[in-house]
C-alpha cells in the first residue's frame, strides 16, 4: 500500500533509512543511540512536522514499512539547520564517540566542514531553461528508497507519483532531486520519470529537474 505517512511510522522509516543509507552522517549517529536518543527518526520528524504532504511511505501486505519517498518546499528549506541547532548537545557528544573510535565517516564530517568553502558554490548550471521559476515554485525530492529485499515492486513508482501529485496540488511547478553520478540505475529510472539533467557538482553529483509532470499527472 502507498499513503502519506503518519506520526507512528516514522520509527518504520527509520530503519529502512539506516538499511538503504548505512554511510550517511545521521546512520553513523543512530549507531551510538544507547547514548541518548535515537537521533534518526528526529531528523525525519522534522520534515513531517513541517510538511506531511510531502510525506510518503510504502507498507507491505503485514503493515511493515519497506519505503518511503519525502521532501520540502525549496522556500522553506531550513529543516536540516534546525535539525543540528535543536539537537546540537547530543550530535556533539555522539559525533566525539565516534571521532573517537575512529568512524570514517564522521571523520570525513568534520574535514568537510573546514574543507567547503560557504561562500563559493561548487554547483554549476548547465540547463537554465527553468531559471524563470523561483524557489517558491520549486520543491526538492530529498529521497525515495525501498528496502532491497522489496525492490521491483512498484513501491518507488507508488510513492513517488504520489509525492509529486501533492507537490502539484499545492502549487510547485518544478521537482528537483539530487543523485550522484556513478548511479546510473536511479539516473536511468528518473529520466524515464520524465526527469533531466539541471546541474552538476564537479565529478560527484547530478540535480536533475523535472517540470512536464504538470501536464501527465
Amino acid at each position: 500500500m502507498i499513503r502519506f505517512a503518519k506520526w507512528n511510522d516514522l520509527e518504520g522509516v527509520a530503519r529502512v533509512h539506516a538499511k538503504c543509507f548505512p554511510n550517511s552522517y545521521v546512520t553513523q549517529l543512530s549507531k551510538v543511540n544507547w547514548l541518548g536518543k535515537d537521533l534518526l527518526p528526529v531528523f525525519y520528524q522534522t520534515f513531517f512536522n513541517d510538511n506531511p504532504e510531502l510525506f510518503v511511505v510504502a507498507e507491505d501486505d503485514n503493515h511493515k514499512i519497506v519505503g518511503f519517498c519525502m521532501g520540502y518546499y525549496m522556500d522553506k528549506d531550513d529543516q536540516i539547520a534546525r535539525f543540528m541547532v535543536e539537537n546540537s548537545f547530543w550530535i556533539s557528544i555522539k559525533t566525539l564517540l565516534l571521532l573517537l573510535i575512529f568512524n570514517k565517516y564522521a571523520w570525513n564530517k568534520l574535514l568537510s566542514h573546514f574543507l567547503y568553502k560557504s561562500s563559493q558554490s561548487d554547483w554549476t548550471i548547465v540547463n537554465d531553461k527553468y531559471e524563470c521559476y523561483s524557489n517558491d515554485q520549486r520543491g526538492d525530492l530529498l529521497s525515495v528508497c525501498v528496502l532491497p529485499e522489496c525492490r521491483g515492486k512498484q513501491y518507488a513508482q507508488g510513492m513517488m507519483e504520489l509525492y509529486l501529485k501533492s507537490m502539484k496540488e499545492h502549487g510547485r511547478k518544478l521537482c528537483l532531486l539530487s543523485v550522484k553520478q556513478d548511479n546510473s540505475r536511479a539516473i536511468h529510472y528518473y529520466e524515464r520519470n520524465g526527469f533531466e539533467l539541471y546541474r552538476t557538482r564537479g565529478n560527484e553529483g547530478y540535480t536533475l529537474i523535472q517540470w512536464h509532470y504538470l501536464l501527465v499527472i
